[in-house]
């Protein structure tokens, strides 16, 4: 699988039913976040190495997109590399990744400089572009907190201090209900029914778990002194699911595919316009209101 020499250690992940192994030549720092998620895999859909060398591998200088930590550069072979900086230390590269997701490959070759930005399990994680690994395996992640509940999985969206976390620990207080992720949730589609996974990513909930529900109804959050319940059209429903999704707009292909995925999600999961109160009454109102509107 690897030409010599064999790196030394190797951690297996299955998150949101994919799965990966990651290999490297320095042991990982372990991390509570990831712990869940482990699990032994003989033919993972991604194999990552991570790499010390002398010298990074040729990129071109033509940056496609920058963030804050890392640049986006076309690939000879058609697709895309990123080379990492450690800023604000410094901004040359520390860093390269090159990905082969039709063959569930991803390398990253790091100098010396930057093998403490590649000590930890989660830093390492950062630099295999998740949330493409997520778009090829057909799923999406949604700036939501998800919750199970005795009605399915809700899940309470909408922009960061709008109330997504009071809003399913009500859920947990006043139902019992299960928080699945309180910050990113994973969404995939399974035989016409969409599911809520549990992921490392979770925000300050710190909720990492391995488990799934069936999604019920997606909520879109609006502050308010009294409780009102809105069935999103098509256009409105896309749009507000959308801004909660990361879109790299910088790729057509991830644009098209997380289109397409998204209107599949709202053409089977109904989106509503939740006005609500932070208290008791939004979970009775909700209640009432989704076995009505979802015939529950």
């Amino acid at each position: 699988m690897f030409s010599h020499p064999e790196p030394s250690y190797r951690v297996d992940l299955e998150i949101a039913g994919v799965s990966m192994s990651l290999y490297s030549f320095q042991k990982w720092k372990g991390e509570a976040a990831f712990l869940p998620f482990e699990k032994e895999t003989d033919k993972p859909d991604y194999t990552v190495l991570f790499r010390e060398t002398g010298t990074l591998p040729a990129f071109s200088d033509t940056v496609i997109h920058e963030d804050a930590c890392y640049r986006v550069h076309p690939s000879s072979k058609g697709g895309y590399v990123r080379s990492f900086f450690d800023a604000p230390r410094d901004h040359t590269p520390y860093a390269v990744a090159e990905y082969d997701h039709a063959n569930g490959r991803i390398q990253i070759d790091y100098l010396p400089k930057g093998a403490h930005c590649v000590s930890e399990l989660h830093n390492s994680f950062f630099h295999l572009g998740f949330e493409s690994i997520l778009l090829h395996q057909n799923r999406l992640c949604l700036h939501a907190a998800c919750v199970d509940t005795p009605l399915g999985g809700l899940l309470f969206s909408g922009p960061s201090g709008i109330g997504k976390s009071t809003q399913a620990g009500l859920w947990q207080a006043y139902r019992d209900a299960k928080l699945i992720n309180g910050d990113r949730p994973i969404l995939s589609k399974d035989n016409g029914n969409w599911l809520a996974w549990g992921s490392p990513y979770a925000g300050s909930s710190k909720c990492h778990i391995n488990e799934k529900c069936s999604v019920t109804a997606i909520l879109i959050l609006q502050q308010s002194q009294t409780c009102s319940l809105q069935r999103l059209n098509q256009p409105e429903a896309f749009r507000a699911v959308w801004s909660g999704l990361t879109v790299h707009s910088w790729d057509k292909s991830f644009v098209e595919r997380t289109f397409d995925l998204t209107m599949e999600l709202i053409a089977t999961v109904p989106v509503f316009r939740f006005n609500c109160t932070p208290d008791a009454l939004a979970v009775e109102y909700l209640e009432r209101e989704l076995r009505k509107e979802c015939c529950l």
